[in-house]
Parts: C-alpha cells; structure tokens; sequence
C-alpha cells in the first residue's frame, strides 16, 4: 500500500474538525439569535420608559400650563404666538386665559 498507513486518529481528528465548525458555527447563529432578541427587549424596555417619563412630564406641564399661557400673555406674547409654540388652537389659549381671569 502506498502513502501513509491508515490510522484511526487521523480519522478522528478529522471528524472533530468537522463537528467544532459546525459547532462554531451553531454558536454564532445562536448568539445573533439573543443578540437580536435582547436588543428588542432593550428596545421595548427603553421605549417604555421612555414613554413614561414622557407622560410624567406632560402631567406636571399640563398641571402648570394655564399658569404659563397668562404668564406668556403678560408678557406681551399674543394668543398666536402662544398657541404655536404649544401646538394648540387659539381658541384653547383664549379659554384658559378666561378661565385664568375668572379665578
């Protein structure tokens, strides 16, 4: 026979080239598989909180706004330059400062 005799362990070593790429490449889709998942769990987890900070705020700034519009408009802004900057209708701003003076 010519070359080199038949051994068992090249056969092994062989074979377990074959299974550890394998593995390795079972680990890899296996981590980009969580990688995805907890970047959207961090994803929805950020956003929540983000969200409720957001609520938190516009509370507080819902609860001080009728105050600040009558401060805007004593302070010479009109009711336009009022209801832009705060995204709401003229008519919004006219209420709340009736409703400030009636106080």
């Amino acid at each position: 026979m010519a070359g080199e005799p038949f051994r068992v362990e090249m056969i092994e070593e062989k074979a377990m080239e074959v299974y550890v790429g394998e593995i390795l490449t079972i680990a890899d889709k296996i981590k980009t598989i969580r990688e995805a998942v907890r970047k959207d769990a961090d994803s929805v987890y950020r956003r929540l909180e983000r969200a409720g900070y957001v609520r938190r705020l516009a509370k507080q700034t819902e609860e001080t706004l009728p105050e600040l519009i009558a401060e805007a408009y004593a302070d010479d802004w009109t009711v336009a330059g009022i209801a832009e900057s705060l995204a709401v209708s003229e008519s919004y701003v006219y209420r709340v400062l009736r409703e400030q003076r009636d106080k």
